[in-house]
């Protein structure tokens, strides 16, 4: 029996924390996580329209999707990190989804490129709360030999969220307009924040970890840092989440324009096709990731590395099918398998991360990973490929945006083969520091 399972069953103080109403916590974050990105991505589908209908270039548009979004990000990640590991992430969850639905459905009033950035910045501010609240959650709710399956659950419920979004961005736009798609995808995370304050309790700190009982203190702000680069591991996974999301999120960004342009599609047709490829790769490859992590690794971090490595290589190929191929179709299936094995970094890593950090300093290593990913992925990749846009056009116009996605694909390479040095910095680190230390 897991430790979590003894704590529920003998110590009756926890006794709300049943096996359903973890489940249920689990449901009701992957909700979150949904709402999230539906609200983060349907701007990738209101691209065209909004830089047409705003009179702006495409360098424009991939600031606001990048770096206005990325800098905000950063800001408020730290900040609200701290709140996670020190106060109720219950009510922080509740407080930044509250935040980001609202500033979702402003954007849908805006006038000018400026206005809808401050909006989308407002996005971002309470987006930067809500992975470190989950994933900390989360850790205290599940043992380590059961994490990477329930992480990569809860990252599937963020390629639902994307389907989501570019499908009904890609129809409200169609039957109405891209500002009636902002109201529309924003008040439903205005409703869920009222559910999760109604009916989610937080789980007491390291319940999962066999800690149940023992007061564990928030390290001071410097240590917090400290407790998490100073490990090569975690260092590592930094690096790594840099690498991976630089092409994945370049590909999000600009995958939806790249289909307009090249492949001649409605925004309603790529909201469909391209939101089912994503979605499905997404959801297939982070589920299987975690399964197949905590399968074969039984709770070996080194080996979580492994599972993480021979994905993101195995999605290189199929990215340049994505871009290359002359048929949408089989651009879509190159786009599917791309996406299903690009995420196998996400749940490996994500368990192994928390694992080795101490119960209250999990939402400050969440809150780095997720920096990185904002900072190099969000910040620059879809920048980066807004400016090989506008340089590669006089030389092949609309396909420009074809070769500029393909220069992004070396970061999956690139994340693999960190995966496989990590495995021994791993080893290395678990041999000098038991992984159960807090």
């Amino acid at each position: 029996m897991e430790p979590i399972d003894k704590a529920l069953g003998t110590d009756a103080t926890h006794g709300w924390w049943t096996l359903p109403r973890r489940h249920y916590v689990l449901f009701i974050l992957c909700l979150v996580g949904v709402v999230n990105f539906v609200d983060r991505q349907i701007l990738a589908i209101l691209l065209e329209p909004i830089k047409k209908d705003l009179g702006v270039s495409d360098t424009a548009m991939g600031l606001l999707s990048g770096i206005a979004f990325s800098a905000f990000y950063v800001i408020a990640g730290i900040p609200i990190a701290r709140m996670v590991d020190k106060g109720s992430r219950r009510n922080v969850l509740v407080g930044c989804l509250t935040v980001w639905s609202l500033a979702t459905v402003l954007c849908g009033f805006v006038q000018n490129f400026v206005q809808l950035a401050v909006a989308r910045i407002g996005v971002a501010s309470g987006e930067a709360g809500g992975g470190p609240a989950t994933q900390s959650l989360l850790a205290d709710l599940y043992p380590i030999s059961q994490r990477a399956t329930v992480i990569g659950i809860w990252l599937a419920s963020q390629a639902i969220g994307i389907a989501f979004g570019l499908f009904f961005g890609g129809w409200l736009n169609t039957a109405f307009d891209w500002r009636i798609a902002f109201i529309v995808v924003g008040v439903p995370g205005l409703l869920l924040a009222i559910g999760i304050r109604l009916t989610v309790k937080d789980p007491p700190r390291g319940m999962a970890d066999g800690g149940v009982g023992k007061q564990v203190e928030t390290p001071p702000l410097k240590e917090a840092f400290l407790i998490a680069l100073r490990s090569p591991s975690l260092r590592l996974l930094l690096i790594i989440a840099m690498c991976c999301s630089f092409a994945g999120y370049s590909i999000l960004g600009w995958g939806p324009t790249f289909y307009i342009r090249v492949h001649g599609m409605t925004t309603m047709q790529v909201g469909g096709l391209m939101g089912l490829a994503v979605a499905g790769g997404l959801f297939i490859g982070n589920v299987g990731a975690g399964r197949i992590a905590d399968r074969v690794a039984k709770g070996d971090f080194a080996v979580y590395m492994q599972v993480a490595g021979w994905g993101t290589i195995l999605a290189a190929p199929f990215g340049l099918l994505f871009l290359l191929a002359a048929d949408p179709m089989l651009s879509l299936v190159g786009l599917f398998f791309s996406k299903l094995f690009m995420t196998f970094w996400m749940p490996p890593t994500y368990a192994v991360a928390v694992g080795m950090s101490p119960v209250r300093n999990r939402g400050m290593i969440t809150a780095l990973l997720t920096l990185s990913t904002t900072v190099v992925g969000i910040g620059m990749g879809p920048v980066f490929v807004g400016v090989m846009n506008d340089l590669l056009e006089p030389s092949f116009g609309k396909e420009a945006i074809r070769y500029s996605l393909v220069f992004v694909l070396g970061g999956l390479v690139a994340c693999g083969l960190l995966c496989f040095v990590g495995t021994k910095l791993v080893r290395r680190e678990i041999a000098a520091r038991p992984v159960t230390a807090q």
